[in-house]
């Protein structure tokens, strides 16, 4: 187990970025009008989308959108929806088919909180940050996905559906809880402890919510691409090989869409001392999650019991104060350092006799 505490500045082991796609020419002649999405599978996944921080999304064009209009989904939610003013006319007909189609993906209730901007792919690209490849981007402050209004360019192998796809990943991760770890930049918790994405980062060959150089290494854009996979399962993977999905990653992934974590455990250990007794008590449980992590030991008045925690066979801490109401905690996030990492915790009585209580609180 490990703390969470990111390298500052970020020491990275591996790095092996991929040649992303170039976008339309932002001098190219918009569409006048838009075209209806086909879902068709890629055979390129290399591009590039960004997300905006609001500030970000202040500064660019996107607020100069014009109203949006409610479409419906198959399943009753509704879209928000508003087309580039650079094209002749909304179309209902065309946002009908975006809708659609994010309907038909993988989704909770969090589709009815979506909004979207269809634009010709120039000005997706200048309003997204202007970085050559970027096809999309997703403002988490407002939920707002920022498309191509037509079929990406066949030359680069990455069509529409695919980035749509990518792009709401990321707003299920903005609806999904991962405490004390934001979901927009590790993904969700299920998912994210699978793939060990604390304790990767914390040793420097991840770099969760980095939008620019280490654009690969970024696993809130590995978990947006792990869930486009769930509906393109045979496509390429572009991001850094520690993520490339697997079966219990696509199993945790489709538990973070349809069935998230929405709190942690909570155990209580229960023990005495007598004069008559020995001097320590033990007690284990098991890490499957990462996550905040405090444990509470209350003993009684004029008695002194410390408080030790080993997993892997060392001391990951210790607490030894003298009126037996001892806590350790990881509010940061404790990072497991195996799948299922089993914790012992130790009760070690020092001075006086009588109960106490060990209460524990961890993600799962």
């Amino acid at each position: 187990m490990r703390p969470m505490v990111l390298p500052t500045p970020l020491r990275l082991a591996v790095l092996a970025l991929a040649v992303i796609a170039p976008a339309a020419s932002a001098h190219a002649a918009a569409p006048r009008s838009p075209a209806p999405l086909v879902d068709v599978a890629p055979t390129s996944t290399a591009f590039r989308d960004a997300i905006l921080t609001p500030a970000e999304a202040k500064r660019s064009a996107l607020r100069a959108a014009p109203a949006t209009t409610a479409y419906m989904a198959p399943d009753g939610q509704t879209v928000q929806v508003a087309f580039s003013p650079t094209y002749t006319a909304p179309d209902p007909a065309v946002a009908q088919t975006y809708v659609n189609f994010l309907g038909s993906l993988p989704h909770g209730a969090e589709l009815s909180k979506l909004s979207m901007y269809i634009a010709p792919a120039a000005e997706v690209q200048s309003s997204c940050g202007g970085v050559d490849g970027t096809l999309a981007c997703y403002t988490p402050s407002d939920h707002t996905m920022t498309v191509p209004g037509e079929q990406v360019d066949a030359g680069t192998g990455v069509t529409t559906s695919y980035v749509i796809a990518h792009e709401y990943g990321h707003h299920v991760a903005t609806f999904r809880d991962n405490a004390p770890f934001p979901s927009i930049d590790f993904g969700p918790k299920y998912w994210a402890s699978q793939e060990m994405v604390c304790l990767n980062a914390v040793g420097g060959k991840l770099a969760p919510g980095n939008e620019d150089q280490y654009y690969l290494l970024n696993p809130g854009e590995a978990w947006a691409d792990t869930y486009a996979h769930l509906t393109y399962p045979d496509v390429g993977w572009q991001y850094t090989q520690l993520l490339k999905p697997d079966e219990a990653a696509f199993a945790a992934a489709r538990k973070d869409v349809l069935t998230p974590w929405t709190a942690g455990v909570t155990k209580t250990f229960a023990g005495t001392f007598t004069p008559a007794t020995g001097s320590t008590r033990t007690y284990t449980f098991s890490l499957t999650l990462d996550g905040a992590m405090s444990i509470t030991l209350k003993g009684p008045k004029k008695t002194n019991y410390d408080l030790t925690l080993t997993s892997h066979g060392k001391v990951q801490a210790r607490s030894t104060l003298a009126n037996s109401q001892d806590k350790l905690a990881y509010p940061d996030g404790a990072c497991r350092e195996t799948p299922k990492e089993k914790v012992t915790l130790t009760v070690t009585r020092r001075h006086g006799s009588g109960p106490f209580t060990v209460k524990v609180a961890y993600a799962g």
